[in-house]
Parts: C-alpha cells; structure tokens; sequence
C-alpha cells in the first residue's frame, strides 16, 4: 500500500548535531500486507524465525500459494531453517550464536521455493543502509529483516517517510513498525511475534539502529549495519532524528510520563491503528523506569491495561528525560509487568533467603540470556552483596550472561 497524504502536524527532524528543519506536509507511505507473524521458540532463532516469515510471505504471494517439500509443523520448520542455518556457519569457521546475517539471507535463498532474489546490503552508514532497505520494501513489495541493536533480528513491514525513497534521493524516516519475534515463553511460532506498529524516528535511533552487528568479532559485517533486501541499488539517504540522553536529574516523573502516554494515544491517534485498536479501550497502568546499561540511558516503559486488574496487552515507550515517543507496540500474550517489591519476593523465596539487611532492586534491559526484547525488561535484585535476576514471567537467575560483544 502506497500513498501521499498530508501530515496533520509539522515533522521536526534532528540530525546528528541536532540543527532542527521542518519536513514538507505531504508524506509516504508502505506497507507489506498479510505478513505472517511467528516468534522465535528458543533463545538466538530470531534470524531463523525472521527466516521463516520472509519464506512463508514469498510462498504466500504466489498464485496459488506454493508449498516447499520440506514443510512441516510450524515449530519443525523454525527449527529446520535453525539448523540450516547453523550448518552454514559451521561449515565456514564462523562462531555461534547461529544468527550471521550471510547465513540467515542463505537460508532464506537456499529454503524458498518462490521466485525471489534477496541479498544483503551492509556498511557502516546507517543512512545509506536504511535507505536500501525502505527503498527495497517498496520497490518489490516486500517486508525486510535486519538487526536491531547490533544482535537481534526483526521484521520491518511498514514505514512512513517525508518524501517516496528513489535512487539518490535522501528522505526523512517518520516511522516504522517491526515484528519483533522474541516473545517469550513461545512454544509455538504460530502464536505470534510482538507487533511493534509505531516506532519515532527518535525511537528506532534509541533502541534498534543504535549499533552495528556486535557479534562475531574478526568477521566480516562486524560493526556495520545489515539488511536483507532485494538486488536493486538505491544509493540514497535517510535522516533518523537522534534520540537525547539527558543526566538523571532530568528524568521525569512517574505521574509526567504516564500523562504524556496517554497523550500520545490521542494525538497519535494510536487506537485508529488496527493493531492498537485495544487503546481505544484502555488505560495507562504505570510507569516503570527501565535502566539500559549498554547505552547508559534510561526509557519509561507504560503498560496499558482494560482494567485495574487486568493484564497489558499494550506497552508504550517513551524517553525517560524529554518526554518524546518512542514506540507502542501490541504484546504477543498478556503479561503482567511485576513491581519492584513483588521482585524482591520473588527473589528472597526462590533463592530461600530467610534472613538479610538489605535489598534493593534496579529494573533493566539488556540484551541477554533473560530478555531480548526491550519490552520485557528485568529486575536486579541485590540482597546484601548477591545478586540475582528476576524476569517478568518471575524466573529467578543467577547469571546474566550479556549476548553481545563489544564492537
């Protein structure tokens, strides 16, 4: 779906020296349509789950739909692609985790039965890389796969840009919307990746596009910015507006930044989305402070819920210093997002402390053995001098073992 329409408010778009320009009225927009949406059922399938939904969109698209030989249940078939996957890498000397963006755009060659051609467009030029891959969308109609923070794979199937991406040309990212398949617990693809449906420019700097490929030190890809796309060359540019990371003495309060999410669901008009439409019904439950340690930067996550005692089934995110929009995404399952002192319980039962002088705890995301997601953050628990970690299905762990590498 592609359109021109005009924007109902000015767009501000920061650059990386944060001089502000104002964007024309009319802007683009695509979507890929009737995407299947799966999450990944263990820890490192992302790139075999994003796989999975690229090589079922392109089966889907034909007249009639095609079927490859090697089908089977949804869970058979993610863990098929998965071990296709990790027979590459072995194959060539290249290192767990079995994610590498040749071997995944591999896979998705080597499994389809479609016509479809994909490569992958890297560099180290974030604006030249996002370029390709709006431009690709576009062009052949297609959703993309590429690598939020540096590790983890997600689905890009929808955006909204200034102007329509054409070769050479440089355009403005407004927004865009992913499926995001680590959801977790997942025992079966089929039940759903988290559908992220409003992402800022600014969100997408803060959270997905804020490093290149940290993984697989000494190979090639490492440090740069990776997309699965299709052939033609674009060579254009798009402008990501820089998320601001204040001091702590800036972050707002709970009250503040719950009253600005529910601003955002009216002046974004956030439940006229289909996804979203749960917000039209809906309220902002809290607001919890979440730390990201790798970027030294914290964002408010708000949950939004039906009812007082009722479970999210939408989470908002905004900047934790200036107020700004982040995202708003559609949780796969309900979930209810635990209090710190409901962690430190958890924490004090399930290691069996009885006795202790003190306990603190820290909510926070990282990219790790607990959470992948950003929506699903965790809480440090310290009871005196030892540490534990308590996810929000209320897992206790007694490592956190972080998934990525310094660049």
């Amino acid at each position: 779906m592609r359109m021109c329409i005009r924007s109902l408010y000015p767009v501000m778009v920061v650059t990386v020296t944060l001089a502000m320009a104002v964007v024309p009225g009319c802007v683009f927009n695509y979507e890929a349509e009737n995407v299947p949406s799966y999450c990944q059922i263990a820890s490192h399938r992302c790139g075999a789950a994003c796989a999975q939904m690229l090589i079922q969109y392109s089966c889907d698209r034909q007249s009639p739909p095609v079927v490859p030989d090697w089908y089977g249940p949804l869970e058979f078939n993610q863990i098929y692609i998965y071990g296709w996957i990790e027979e590459y890498q072995t194959g060539r000397g290249i290192p767990e985790p079995y994610k590498y963006p040749e071997a995944v755009k591999e896979a998705i060659l080597g499994l389809k039965v479609a016509p479809a051609h994909f490569i992958l467009v890297h560099g180290p030029d974030k604006a030249e890389v996002m370029h390709e891959m709006l431009y690709w969308m576009k062009k052949s109609d297609y959703p993309s796969a590429t690598m939020k923070g540096g590790g983890h794979w997600v689905l890009p199937y929808k955006y909204e840009t200034d102007t329509e991406p054409e070769p050479g040309n440089t355009v403005t990212l407004n927004s865009i919307s992913v499926y995001d398949p680590a959801c977790f617990p997942c025992s079966d693809p089929g039940s759903g990746a988290l559908i992220v449906d409003d992402i800022s420019s600014e969100g997408w700097d803060a959270s997905y596009w804020n490093q290149g490929v940290s993984f697989w030190s000494g190979q090639p890809l490492h440090g740069e910015y990776v997309a699965i796309v299709e052939p033609p060359e674009s060579r254009g540019m798009v402008k990501i507006k820089k998320a601001y990371i204040g001091s702590k003495q800036e972050i707002l309060t709970v009250g503040e930044a719950v009253k600005r999410a529910g601003a955002y669901v009216r002046e974004r008009k956030l439940a006229g989305r289909k996804v979203l439409s749960f917000l039209a019904d809906a309220m902002p439950q809290t607001a919890f402070l979440v730390e990201r340690p790798d970027r030294n930067m914290h964002y408010y996550l708000i949950p939004f819920v039906s009812g007082k005692a009722e479970p999210a089934r939408a989470v908002m995110i905004i900047n934790a210093y200036n107020g700004n929009f982040f995202e708003c995404g559609y949780l796969c399952g309900p979930l209810r997002y635990i209090a710190k002192t409901d962690a430190v319980k958890v924490a004090l039962e399930k290691a069996g402390i009885e006795r202790y002088e003190t306990a603190a705890a820290t909510l926070k995301f990282v990219d790790s053995n607990i959470s992948s997601s950003h929506y699903y953050p965790f809480w440090e628990v310290i009871v005196d001098s030892e540490t534990f970690y308590v996810d929000m299905q209320m897992n206790l762990h007694r490592e956190l073992k972080l998934h990525r590498m310094e660049p």
